[in-house]
């Protein structure tokens, strides 16, 4: 799975949606549902494996309903099948792994992407990716301040989007970072390493 191909498809994909709102704040908030159903649909369609599971806030659910998949804005997991012991087994449907955990965090400022990242920090899963939006011209300073938390064992990617309320005025896409020992690594080739 090429995270880098996923999240720049899913903001143009959301760029493009037909999304109104009442106000700026509202424009906003529409925009940033766009993006979660767009970054969604393309990991389902990225799926390799029909064991898998994407369990995403975006009301789709993709498969039986499992207690606590919803706790992160979108989760990818093994899942599994079992009956209940008993005279009337019953079939359920239980998460076996959790393999990627996203959270998207449009605060522009780092306390509301640390957040995020001890969010991710709590689950098990080896892939984590935080989609936010870095305070204007400050994108080196956020991803150096998100480094030490964000860093463990796994696959661990910052993706930085304009914020939603930019997108009309920015001609700008995401940058995908993928950190590796203490270093942030540019995976779509426009900065190099940190």
């Amino acid at each position: 799975m090429n995270i880098a191909d996923i999240v720049t498809g899913s903001f143009r994909d959301a760029t493009a949606a037909l999304v109104m709102g009442t106000s700026a704040a509202t424009l906003a908030r529409a925009r940033e549902r766009a993006l979660l159903k767009a970054l969604a649909a393309r990991l389902r369609a990225a799926r390799p494996a029909a064991d898998l599971r994407v369990f995403a806030a975006d009301g789709r659910a993709g498969a039986p309903a499992i207690s606590g998949a919803q706790l992160y804005d979108i989760s990818i997991c093994r899942v599994e099948s079992g009956s209940s012991a008993g005279r009337q087994p019953q079939e359920f449907h239980f998460i076996r792994e959790a393999l990627w955990q996203i959270e998207l965090d449009f605060s522009r400022e780092w306390r509301g992407a640390l957040r995020a990242v001890s969010r991710l920090n709590c689950g098990a899963a080896a892939g984590k990716l935080l989609i936010a939006c870095p305070p204007p011209n400050r994108g080196s300073d956020f991803r150096q301040t998100l480094a030490p938390p964000f860093a463990g064992s796994g696959e661990r990617y910052l993706a930085c989007i304009p914020h939603p309320s930019d997108w009309d005025d920015s001609e700008a896409s995401p940058q995908v970072w993928r950190l590796e020992a203490g270093a942030w690594l540019d995976t779509i080739g426009a900065g190099g390493a940190e």
